[in-house]
C-alpha cells in the first residue's frame, strides 16, 4: 500500500539529515537551505574536469583521491618525472635522471622532513593519494611538490637558479604565470584568479569536494593527485590565491613546501587566522598569498625569512609574479642586482629588475588599471572575463606557449559564496558556478 509523507514529516526527516542531497534540494522550499555538505553534488558527467567528493580522516580522503584518479594521476606523474623535471636537468647542462633527482630531494633538501613534523595529516593524505592510486609514495610526494620548489631544488643540485637564467636568456620558461584581481566594498567582494602552470599538467585537471572530520567543506582546484591548487573554504565563505615571487629567498632545507601552506590556508576558518599562520610559517619558497571574504582582500608576500603585507591605494588588489613589498630578495637575484650586503629599497630598485619581470610588470598594470575605483557590481563574471581573455594575462597552450591553466571568478557577500571555475585558459571553456550559503 502507497503512503504519503506528509509536509511535516518530510520537514522533520530533512532536518535529520536522513534523505538524499537531491530530496534535500528540492524541500527548500518547506524546509530552507540545507547544510554547505548537500548543498552542491559535484557530477563528472556534467563538468569539464575530473570532478571527486571525498570525505573522512586525511588517509581515507587521499585513498578515494587515488582510486578516483588512478587512471589520469599515472601518466600525468610520468610527465612531470620525464618530460618536465628530465627535461630541466637537461637545461641545465647536467646528465643527472629522474632517479638521481628523487634522492637528491630525500636525502639532501628538508621538504620531507618538515612537511612530516608541521602537516602530518597532508603528508597522509598524500600517502592515501599514492596507495589508492597504486602508486610509489615518495614519486607521488615529489609529484606534489611540481610547483616552485622543483626550481628550488634544482638550483640545489646545479648550482643555477633556473628561472632567473631562463628569464634572462629570454626563454620565459615556464610561461604560465598567475594572475589576481580584486575589488570589494559594503560588504561583498570579488576576485579574479588564473593559475598557470606547465603544459605537463593540461588534462589532468580536478575539481574535489573535500568534507573534513569535523564537517567542514572545501571545494578545491588541482592537478589530479595533488592536494590543492586553489580552493574556497565553503563552510566559512573565504578563499584564497597563490602567487610564486621567484625573486624571493627560499629555503628547502627548513622551509614548508607551499602545497602544504595552500591547504593549511583553506583549512584555517577564517581569512584572519590564516594571516596567523602565515605570520608564524617558515616557507620553502617565496610566495603571495591573498586572503579575500566579503570585508576584502589582504596580500602578503612572505619569503623564507620575511612577511610583508602589499596593500594598494583603495579597495582593489592586483598581483602577478614580481615582487613589490618583500625586500628579502633571493642570493641569486641580489648578486644580479649588485646588492650583496646592501640594504634593499623595493622603491628604488634597479630598472633591470623590472626588465626582467616585464610580463608581471604588464599584467599588473592592465589588471590595475582595469580594477581601481571599481565596485563588486561593476566588475561580473563577464567583465572579469572580458579582463582576462587578453595577453599577457591569458595564456592559452598552443605550439609556442606550454601554459596549462585553471581559473576562477569568485563573488563573497555576508551569507553566499560563489565559485565560478573552469579547468582552461580564460575564454576558452564555459565557467561551472557553485554556490553554497555558509551563514
Amino acid at each position: 500500500m502507497k503512503r504519503k509523507l506528509s509536509a511535516a514529516l518530510l520537514a522533520s526527516a530533512i532536518a535529520a539529515s536522513v534523505v538524499p542531497a537531491s530530496l534535500m534540494a528540492s524541500a527548500q522550499g518547506l524546509t530552507g537551505i540545507p547544510p554547505v555538505e548537500f548543498q552542491v553534488d559535484l557530477d563528472s558527467q556534467k563538468s569539464e574536469f575530473f570532478t571527486v567528493e571525498v570525505k573522512g580522516t586525511s588517509y581515507e580522503r587521499g585513498v578515494q583521491h587515488g582510486e578516483a584518479l588512478r587512471k589520469v594521476i599515472r601518466p600525468t606523474l610520468n610527465r612531470f618525472k620525464y618530460d618536465m623535471v628530465s627535461a630541466f636537468l637537461e637545461m641545465a647542462g647536467t646528465d643527472y635522471t629522474w632517479d638521481d633527482y628523487r634522492t637528491f630531494f630525500f636525502e639532501k633538501t628538508g621538504l620531507y622532513q618538515t612537511a612530516l613534523k608541521e602537516a602530518p595529516e597532508l603528508v597522509e593524505e598524500i600517502r592515501g593519494i599514492a596507495d589508492g592510486a597504486r602508486l610509489d609514495f615518495k614519486d607521488v610526494f615529489v609529484y606534489n611538490l611540481n610547483f616552485d620548489e622543483t626550481f628550488w631544488v634544482l638550483e640545489k643540485m646545479t648550482g643555477v637558479d633556473p628561472m632567473l637564467a631562463s628569464e634572462k636568456a629570454g626563454l620565459g620558461l615556464p610561461s604560465g604565470h598567475c594572475s589576481h584581481g580584486s575589488v570589494w566594498g559594503e560588504g561583498q567582494s570579488t576576485v579574479a584568479y588564473t593559475l598557470d602552470w606547465t603544459r605537463h599538467f593540461e588534462g589532468s585537471q580536478a575539481l574535489i569536494k573535500h568534507v573534513l572530520e569535523d564537517g567542514t567543506v572545501l571545494l578545491t582546484t588541482t592537478y589530479a593527485g595533488t592536494l590543492i591548487g586553489h580552493g574556497i573554504n565553503a563552510s566559512e565563505g573565504y578563499t584564497f590565491t597563490p602567487h610564486s615571487k621567484f625573486q624571493l629567498a627560499h629555503d628547502v632545507d627548513n622551509g614548508l613546501a607551499q602545497i602544504f601552506i595552500y591547504r593549511k590556508l583553506v583549512e584555517a576558518g577564517s581569512v584572519d587566522k590564516a594571516i596567523n599562520f602565515l605570520n608564524s610559517v617558515k616557507p620553502a619558497a617565496g610566495l603571495a598569498y591573498a586572503l579575500t571574504d566579503h570585508r576584502g582582500t589582504r596580500t602578503f608576500e612572505v619569503s623564507s625569512n620575511k612577511v610583508a603585507e602589499m596593500k594598494t591605494d583603495g579597495s582593489w588588489m592586483a598581483i602577478a609574479n614580481v615582487a613589490r613589498a618583500n625586500d628579502d630578495l633571493s642570493g641569486s637575484y641580489r648578486q644580479e642586482l649588485k646588492l650583496e650586503g646592501k640594504k634593499v629599497d623595493m622603491q628604488a630598485l634597479p630598472e633591470i629588475y623590472w626588465t626582467l619581470n616585464k610580463d608581471s610588470v604588464k599584467r599588473f598594470d592592465m589588471i590595475s588599471a582595469a580594477t581601481k575605483g571599481k565596485t563588486p557590481a561593476q566588475m561580473t563574471v563577464e567583465k572579469w572575463q572580458e579582463l582576462f581573455t587578453h595577453k599577457p594575462i591569458n595564456k592559452p597552450v598552443d605550439e609556442k606557449m606550454e601554459t596549462s591553466n585553471l581559473w576562477h571568478v569568485v563573488e563573497i557577500d555576508n551569507e553566499f559564496i560563489d565559485y565560478h571555475v573552469s579547468p582552461g585558459n580564460p575564454g576558452h571553456l564555459p565557467m561551472e558556478t557553485y554556490r553554497f550559503k555558509y551563514r
